[in-house]
């Protein structure tokens, strides 16, 4: 059977692996056909459960006003303008982007929220603004962790606060941190798959290394092509380095990187959302599944 062109980059993108920047999310797809596995598999886990997440009991109005996210070089910002009308939380959730040079700032998505209280959390229903409808909607959490607002749709989580303060605090004397520091030093964290039929090929390769010496390595490549006379490739590949540390990311342990670079091209800053699993084996990572498959 000879795969066209189209086929193949159908394949492709069934086939790519996102591992989510905790951002604004309304759908998130990584089923795909079965294949070969080079490592061991990735492991879509289901909506993280607030149970798990100690928690402030809130009422409406403690979600009600203004908040915001923003990045630590100012180029990216997620607001959430929120007030309560006839017992229920309404607003409206926006991504920003600012230009590195130009300074000019746009609007790169916008959702309408609408959430109802149920035992001191939000149940919440997002919806593009400009072209959706609540039958549209996706569903997601919303809670208070101290003085943050914490939004999660599926596995992509944004913590906010209000104008002016940081979502960012040092984890010096944090018992939690010092436990989620331990527990990942030293990992390597990856997976592959790829799979490939008549000339044809998709694969991808994700891998995070927490060095003991305090550097880390984070490595992600999506990559297919379809082969023969008319081939076309496609993909991508992402390679970062630089140092990490544990910080408190919206009241919550998290690892913060940064990277080595000029900063004009991507953010010198990332977090990830790390649970380790209690044997060390494995870690969900912004809420997928990696293994544990070796050391450094």
């Amino acid at each position: 059977m000879i795969i066209a062109p189209s086929q193949a980059i159908d394949l492709y993108r069934q086939m790519k692996f996102f591992l989510l920047l905790p951002t604004l999310a309304f759908a998130v797809a990584c089923d795909g056909p079965a294949a070969q596995d080079n490592g061991q598999p990735v492991e879509q886990v289901a909506e993280l459960s607030f149970a798990e997440d100690p928690h402030t009991a809130a009422s409406l109005t403690d979600f009600a006003g203004s908040w915001e996210a923003v990045a630590d070089d100012g180029t990216a910002k997620e607001t959430a303008e929120l007030e309560v009308n006839d017992g229920v939380v309404i607003g409206v959730l926006r991504t920003m982007e600012r230009g590195y040079f130009s300074g000019n700032v746009k609007v790169t998505a916008e959702a309408s929220m609408r959430g109802t209280l149920d035992d001191g959390l939000l149940d919440i229903k997002a919806w593009d603004a400009q072209t959706g409808s609540e039958e549209t909607a996706v569903s997601g959490h919303a809670m208070r962790r101290g003085e943050y607002m914490i939004i999660r749709i599926g596995d992509s989580e944004t913590g906010y606060a209000r104008p002016g303060v940081s979502v960012v605090e040092s984890a010096e004397g944090s018992s939690a941190a010092e436990s989620l520091a331990k527990s990942i030093a030293g990992h390597v964290y990856s997976t592959s798959s790829q799979a490939s039929g008549s000339g044809a090929f998709v694969g991808s390769r994700v891998k995070l290394a927490l060095c003991s010496d305090g550097t880390i390595a984070f490595d992600v490549s999506d990559l297919a092509s379809t082969g023969g006379s008319d081939a076309v490739d496609m993909g991508s590949t992402m390679s970062r380095r630089g140092e990490w540390r544990v910080v408190l990311l919206a009241g919550a342990p998290a690892v913060r990187a940064s990277w080595n670079g000029t900063g004009s091209s991507y953010s010198l800053t990332r977090y990830f959302r790390i649970q380790p699993a209690v044997d060390g084996s494995s870690a969900r990572i912004d809420g997928t599944i990696l293994p544990s498959t070796g050391s450094c």
